[in-house]
């Protein structure tokens, strides 16, 4: 089962479902990148937004300060969609191998060097 925006939280400290009322029922897909994020979160990150064709009507990237990471973006899905069932997909995909596009990572690892 997807997570719906209404039970995300970044940390455990923070309100479940802030700041965007009206996308609560979204699906959050299971990648998200901060200031501090490393190849393989940003590489999934870019991985799973290309998947679902970029944004759109039905695929947003919010970004939010935050006082932990400075911040840190999400990529939310409206249910209703067929991207609803990419991002399910991604999240299968994930479970079982933590790398969405390998090509992609080891680009970024390249970049770092």
């Amino acid at each position: 089962m997807m997570m719906r925006y209404s039970e995300f939280q970044p940390t455990g400290f923070d309100r479940k479902g802030a700041f965007l009322r009206d996308r609560q029922d979204w699906i959050v897909v299971p990648v998200n990148q901060a200031r501090d994020s490393c190849a393989l979160e940003r590489s999934n990150f870019e991985a799973a937004l290309d998947l679902l064709g970029g944004e759109s009507e039905v695929v947003e990237v919010h970004r939010f300060d935050h006082w932990g990471p400075g911040w840190f973006e999400i990529i939310i899905v409206d249910p209703n969609s067929e991207k609803a069932q990419v991002a399910s997909d991604i999240k299968a995909r994930l479970q079982t191998y933590t790398v969405l596009d390998e090509e992609s990572l080891a680009l970024m690892e390249l970049k770092e060097e």
